[in-house]
């Protein structure tokens, strides 16, 4: 059995000891982080050598990083809102492409350690949990996931069993 304890960073100039708190109680052996500063911030008040994997960080935007929905070409806006998890963003990736790499990404820290906080953001942690729970694409949206958000994942016999969603 292994215990991933999966957070999303708190805002860039927030408290992180609230959710150091929150996460202490399950007494992680480890501490792993996507490599966004904010991640890392976060990662680093839960006290322990903060190990970095970029595979954990947010989707791709590729040449649309930092755009807004209105400023985006008008055919990538019909795509995304036609199908969400398949839009390409130029230059960068699918919803899909984010799927396989934070899974791979977790599958492998699990492995290493049994008990592990990961620090990482809305979109991959979603794609995390929609992957655990085997739920269609269509309602990956519907996975909240607030700034400073604590998900824990156990592995039963290689299961993943989520305890908690967005605590």
């Amino acid at each position: 059995m292994s215990l991933l304890v999966l957070c999303r960073h708190v805002a860039p100039d927030g408290d992180t000891a609230e959710l150091a708190r929150r996460v202490a109680a399950y007494e992680p052996d480890a501490v792993v982080a996507s490599g966004l500063a904010r991640a890392v911030r976060t990662a680093e008040a839960f006290g322990l050598p903060v190990e970095v994997d970029d595979r954990l960080r947010e989707i791709d935007f590729g040449e649309v990083e930092g755009f807004g929905f209105d400023e985006l070409p008008a055919w990538l806006q019909s795509e995304l809102l036609a199908s969400p998890t398949t839009a390409r963003f130029p230059g960068g990736e699918t919803y899909g492409d984010l799927r396989e790499r934070v899974v791979e990404a977790l599958t492998e820290i699990t492995a290493r350690h049994d008990r592990v906080a990961v620090v990482s953001h809305a979109g991959a942690i979603r794609a995390a949990l929609a992957t655990f729970l085997v739920m269609d694409e269509s309602a990956l949206w519907r996975l909240d996931q607030r700034l400073g958000a604590l998900n824990v994942v156990e592995f039963v016999e290689g299961v993943p069993v989520v305890r908690l969603l967005n605590g």
